[in-house]
Formats: structure tokens, sequence, C-alpha cells
């Protein structure tokens, strides 16, 4: 689909989001606790010198230092309603999901799983990605995944769809749930047609494709893996068009260009491709129920709400300092 590549988007900016939230949570942890001023008191008469008070430090900018503890306020002042907010609708959903007994199928999990996934090579790379990028494990992006899949099914547990809408649904998106073909490209940017047609030459006896793209391209982010591109839709809307189409036509092992792009113009090659199965038409159908389901909602956000004031949920007020 060509939403696919958006709504990864939109799911990696929320992850970004939730981690800079949690960072709050850690650098409270890792500061030490105050000490009690008597106890300090007392301490300090075994002490040749007065008790240290250097704090631990985040960074260092020339001569001057932040401390850990600085950080930690910076994050709490931006981010810490956000995320003490977070962990009152998680408490809440949990309530609420063991109230009505509800929980989530590995099938459930494991299918929107799949569709997070879609525009990577393998669930491999995609945890790879998480992690590298984002510092996120397997196990954290379950638990995200978990809340939010628990908290769409109580929001739309009295929500109605009929059959009638499912099938209309079905029969107006039938691409949506068409086989989805994905092409594993590599590439080699040449800064004109000639050097193109030249190296094409060079293909067509016998080079080496892998070898010339380190040894030719001028795309810095792709020659040094042999202008390897991986996997991408075969109507992937953020790769251009020419390249789409003639990789299209391309059997696997064939090459082909130039094809003028942004950077130059490139030759293409076709690696391999994969087409992804169909799901069922029972697993079809309970997907497109719940997108209808939550089309009819005004959004999560008064879910939330409601589900903060059924648990009489509130923030307990700092203790005041003196």
């Amino acid at each position: 689909m060509k939403n696919d590549r958006v709504l990864k988007s939109i799911v990696l900016i929320q992850a970004i989001c939730m981690i800079i939230l949690a960072l709050v949570v850690v650098f409270r942890v890792l500061l030490p606790p105050k000490a009690d001023p008597q106890t300090t008191v007392d301490n300090s008469q075994d002490q040749e010198g007065p008790a240290s008070s250097e704090e631990p430090i985040a960074a260092k900018v020339g001569d001057e230092q932040i401390t850990a503890k600085q950080l930690s306020d910076e994050l709490q002042l931006q981010y810490g309603d956000q995320l003490l907010r977070t962990l009152m609708v998680r408490a809440a959903t949990r309530q609420e999901a063991e109230a009505y007994d509800l929980s989530i199928s590995d099938t459930e999990m494991n299918d929107e799983l799949e569709a997070m996934m879609t525009g990577y090579e393998n669930k491999e790379q995609y945890y790879a990605t998480m992690k590298e990028q984002l510092g996120l494990t397997p196990e954290g992006i379950r638990e995200d995944t978990e809340y939010r899949l628990l908290l769409e099914k109580i929001a739309v547990r009295s929500v109605e769809v009929t059959e009638s809408e499912i099938d209309a649904y079905i029969a107006d998106n039938k691409e949506q749930f068409a086989p989805r073909k994905q092409l594993h490209l590599a590439w080699i940017v040449l800064a004109t047609e000639n050097e193109a047609d030249d190296l094409l030459r060079q293909l067509e006896s016998g080079e080496d494709f892998a070898l010339m793209a380190k040894t030719y391209s001028i795309d810095t982010n792709t020659a040094d893996n042999g202008g390897d591109l991986g996997f991408i839709e075969a109507d992937d809307p953020f790769t251009d068009d020419a390249i789409l189409e003639a990789a299209n036509q391309l059997s696997v092992g064939e090459v082909t260009g130039p094809i003028e792009v942004e950077q130059g113009q490139a030759v293409i090659q076709l690696l391999e491709t994969h087409t992804e199965e169909v799901l069922s038409e029972s697993r079809i159908r309970n997907q497109v129920k719940r997108e209808l389901a939550l089309s009819k909602l005004n959004g999560l956000r008064e879910v939330e709400n409601s589900l903060l004031q059924k648990y009489n949920a509130e923030v307990v007020p700092k203790p005041s300092k003196g």
C-alpha cells in the first residue's frame, strides 16, 4: 500500500517521542538521592574537609559542564507531564481490560507487527533498525503495541460495523488486499549519461555490479555497500517513478539504464523479488472491521480521558519544601 511508508514514519516519530520521555525517568533514577541534612552534618565531623557536592556530568562544552540534573530537569519541564499522562493511561487501560476480560491474542499481535514491518526486508532488519536508530528492543515494541491494541479494542467495543460496510470497503479497496510485490534493487549513480552508457557496456561484458558500484558510484550512501538499495515496494511512493517503471520490467539479475535521477544518471539491477502472502478472508474482514470502527470515533484521546475519569486518575502534588 502506498500509505504504508507514511504510517511507518508516524510510528517512528511516536517511538522517538516515547524514548525522549523515558529519559526523564532514566535520569531521575541515575541521580543520587539527596542526603539528609542531619546525616550530612554527622558524617562531616569525621572528614577533613567539606563533603563533595559534585554531580554526575552529562556533557561538556568547552569549559562548561552540563550536569545530569540539568538535563533531567529540562526533560521533566518539557516532557514530564506527557510521560506521566502516558503512564496513567496505561494503568487505566490495564484495569479496564481486566474488568472486561479483554486481551490481545498472538494472532492479533503478529498481524499488527507485520503491518508495522512493511517496507523492511524482514523482521530481523526491522528490529535491528529500531534498536540502532531508536534504542527500542523487541520486548519494548511488543509492549507498546499491546497497550495501543488494548486501547483500540476498548474504544470500539460499542461501535457497530455491519457486514455490508465491510463488504463495501473490501470491494472499493481491492488493491489494498492484493499480494504486495517487493523489489530488491541495487544502483550505480554516475554524473553524466555518457559515463552511465560506458558503465552499462562494462556490465554487459561481465563486470561485477557490486564492485563497479563501490568503484564508480557517486551515491555515497550506497556505494560502499555495492549500491544495494534493499527491498522496496513495487509501487513505493518515495522512489522515483522512472526507477520503479524500469525495475518492474526487469528479470532477476538484469540491468538497465541510464535513468535520470536527482543525483545524476542511474544504472539499476534487480537482485531478487518477493511477493507477500495474502491474508485469509477472515483476517482481512477482522482488520477492516477494526479500521472502520476506529474511523467512526473522534479519536482515542477522548477514550483515554474517559478511562482516566472512570478510574479517578489524579496527579499527586509534590510535597512542599521546607
